[in-house]
């Protein structure tokens, strides 16, 4: 977490086939993977712990004839890479207010029967991050997903984010902050991600 409440939550990395790419990278890199929730229009994920609570959120085509399915099948025509990140706050409504953004709540069905609640805002700005807050603490469970993933390379922190935004556009989304961004030149939108492991850092672009 930074000094002013901001921190990488999760990043989200498209893939074609979901199980393909939990395989890739763990021959790859050593990184091991737990199923996700359910999830609704056509999209599948399995979820990459990494220093908790952060993870690495593989969202993969299911069915191409439903809304989300359709449209994550055209970001990953190209091939799997980043396609998002998530900015998690602990004071959601002073942020969005700032902002002038609504702020919506949601939940998801848990493979335990449980069910994760949270709330966004600024969904409709991709590909700038959206902000998430949590309704639960879930750094014990997250602990818990790690410990289930049976890693091989003990991952760590998201070390950067390497972004396409023009800085200025990014500093006035995101205000004051201390998230690791790197930016590049060329079209808006999420480029790649550091993930410190035991081993040395993975990047993935």
């Amino acid at each position: 977490m930074t000094d002013h409440g901001l921190f990488i939550d999760h990043v989200i990395y498209g893939v074609r086939n979901v199980d393909e790419a939990a395989r890739r990278l763990w021959d790859e890199y050593g990184l091991g993977s737990v199923p996700g929730g359910t999830l609704m229009g056509g999209s599948a994920h399995r979820l990459v712990p990494l220093e908790p609570p952060t993870f690495l959120e593989l969202l993969g085509v299911e069915d191409e004839t439903q809304s989300d399915g359709a449209w994550l099948a055209g970001a990953v025509a190209g091939g799997d890479r980043p396609i998002w990140w998530v900015v998690g706050t602990d004071d959601m409504d002073t942020l969005a207010a700032r902002r002038g953004i609504p702020v919506v709540r949601g939940e998801i069905p848990q493979l335990d029967g449980t069910v994760a609640d949270f709330q966004t805002a600024g969904m409709h700005r991709f590909p700038l991050p959206f902000f998430i807050q949590h309704q639960a603490d879930r750094r014990s469970h997250w602990e818990r997903r790690y410990e289930e993933a049976g890693h091989r390379c003990a991952p760590g922190a998201i070390t950067f984010v390497e972004v396409g935004e023009p800085p200025e556009l990014l500093a006035s989304w995101l205000g004051e902050h201390d998230l690791p961004v790197r930016h590049d030149p060329g079209p808006i939108g999420i480029r790649g991600v550091g993930i410190a492991t035991a081993g040395g850092e993975i990047v993935l672009r």
